[in-house]
């Protein structure tokens, strides 16, 4: 009878770590979000962009014509903090080149800080003011950071979610919108 229970044990021992490995094989099996393809389409046009900057002010994107870099950042997000200095020089060197770069911060409920992020880092381009995240639903951006590449013809040619590098941002701005 002893023998019974160990054995029902070991069973039951068997069965649970069966099922445990299971369910870690499935979440191994799912894609890791750091390389997983980006949300949203490349290739279509891009959807119209206006709004309100956090100053207030009303704002109409022009993606005819000009070569756009949208990026998408909140207060709160670490990653956006880190990406700004870099943002801030690559705005400034390819406006020679014919490159705009315009924020869209979203989903920041407080305005206020919002606003002290973009005093903080003194961001040399305007941001609209999103915080329902419709315009981030409508580009199909996810999470901030992102961006968003339009080229002169208005067309999404570039996006990619989460941080990137400067050298990473760089390579991919001259090879879509510089390029041609």
């Amino acid at each position: 009878m002893r023998s019974d229970g160990v054995l029902q044990r070991r069973l039951a021992t068997a069965v649970i770590l069966a099922g445990t490995a299971g369910l870690l094989s499935a979440c191994s099996l799912q894609q890791d979000v750091a390389v997983a393809p980006p949300s949203g389409k490349v290739g279509v046009p891009a959807p119209a962009l206006s709004g309100q900057t956090l100053d207030g002010a009303p704002i109409t994107v022009e993606f005819r014509n000009r070569k756009t870099v949208l990026l998408f950042w909140a207060s709160w997000c670490g990653p956006c903090r880190h990406e700004q200095p870099f943002l801030n020089r690559m705005a400034t060197d390819y406006a020679t080149r014919g490159v705009q770069f315009v924020g869209v911060d979203i989903l920041d409920h407080d305005h206020a800080a919002a606003k002290a992020f973009e005093d903080e880092f003194h961001v040399p381009y305007p941001s609209l003011y999103d915080d329902a995240g419709k315009t981030a639903a409508t580009y199909e951006v996810d999470a901030p950071p992102s961006q968003v590449l339009v080229d002169g013809r208005g067309i999404i040619v570039a996006r990619t979610p989460g941080e990137v590098s400067e050298d990473q941002l760089g390579r991919l701005i001259q090879a879509k919108l510089l390029a041609s």
